[in-house]
């Protein structure tokens, strides 16, 4: 066979895998709720999501991607909210200490901590002194649900509703993130660093790290964990044998578990209790509707109030 044959065989396949080489390897899409937007009124309520740490073949953190997002997980626990009656605005964001960084792994830009950080400060500063504040949701998936116990806990006075955790995990840590948090200087000023978001706390005479902390300013936690042993997959996905979970159960700081919930998904790997049409995510929307429920009746009440009691 000649040279130039070979070649022109070869071409189409040469043709596709340089194609492949420049599409970007995770696909993202915006979500269906609006998205936060701080020129205008205060929604009744606003999620902030945070993803966490992707899988092979990518490198984390440069690598990370807001997939909360991008699946449609923001959106499915937003529409529990937008059902209710309630105007949602929404923000996701990517595991990553930077305000914004790109990969060529990724379809456009992606937004980090200190992104967050900067809008979750706006919106105190702003809608929180409001007559009417909006609700605040945190929603977190592994590493990300870190980063969003680290966001409750240095900012203390300022209330979260309702705080969702899917599977928060520490692994890699320092590791993936430290260059990237000392890279930024001191913004932190007197507040813990992001450093320090998997410290390790004494409560009620046992070792409890700070991501499985519910912080006082937090009213309502509901914790997903993944499956500890090998089941068949639900319609989400993932593999029979789990190669991640977290174990520990989320507590206050004094010991007890009140306003927070635990629901162990039995069929699900540690990806698979992220996307929408997950056991995890049937069991977080049905709370979520039952909390939205309380909410519609705490606002009638404050409604139907006199003005002079």
């Amino acid at each position: 066979m000649s040279s130039a044959l070979t070649v022109r065989m070869l071409a189409p396949l040469l043709g596709a895998l340089a194609l492949m080489g420049c599409t970007p390897l995770y696909e993202v899409h915006p979500a269906r709720t609006p998205a936060l937007n701080l020129q205008g009124l205060p929604p009744d309520i606003v999620i902030f999501s945070m993803a966490g740490r992707c899988a092979p073949p990518c490198l984390a953190p440069r690598d990370n991607w807001d997939y909360l997002e991008s699946r449609g997980t923001l959106d499915r626990l937003a529409d529990v909210f937008t059902a209710a009656g309630f105007s949602v605005q929404v923000a996701g964001y990517a595991s990553n200490a930077a305000a914004s960084f790109s990969s060529e792994y990724i379809g456009g830009p992606q937004r980090g901590y200190e992104a967050l950080r900067g809008d979750f400060a706006r919106v105190t500063n702003s809608w929180m002194g409001s007559a009417r504040p909006p609700r605040l949701v945190l929603l977190g998936h592994s590493q990300g649900s870190v980063w969003l116990h680290h966001l409750a806990r240095v900012n203390p006075y300022v209330p979260v509703a309702l705080q969702v955790d899917l599977d928060g995990i520490c692994l890699a840590w320092k590791s993936d993130f430290g260059d990237g948090i000392r890279a930024l200087g001191d913004p932190y000023g007197d507040e813990p660093s992001p450093l320090h978001a998997c410290d390790a706390f004494t409560v009620a005479g046992r070792t409890v790290g700070a991501k499985d902390i519910v912080w006082p300013n937090v009213a309502r936690n509901l914790e997903v964990q993944s499956k500890r042993v090998p089941a068949r997959p639900s319609a989400s996905g993932g593999w029979p044998v789990n190669y991640l979970f977290e174990l520990t159960p989320n507590v206050r700081l004094d010991g007890t578990r009140r306003g927070i919930e635990r629901f162990i998904s039995s069929r699900e790997d540690h990806s698979a209790i992220s996307f929408p049409n997950s056991d995890a995510l049937a069991w977080v929307t049905g709370k979520a509707a039952a909390v939205a429920a309380e909410w519609r009746l705490e606002d009638a009440r404050r409604d139907n109030l006199k003005p002079d009691r």
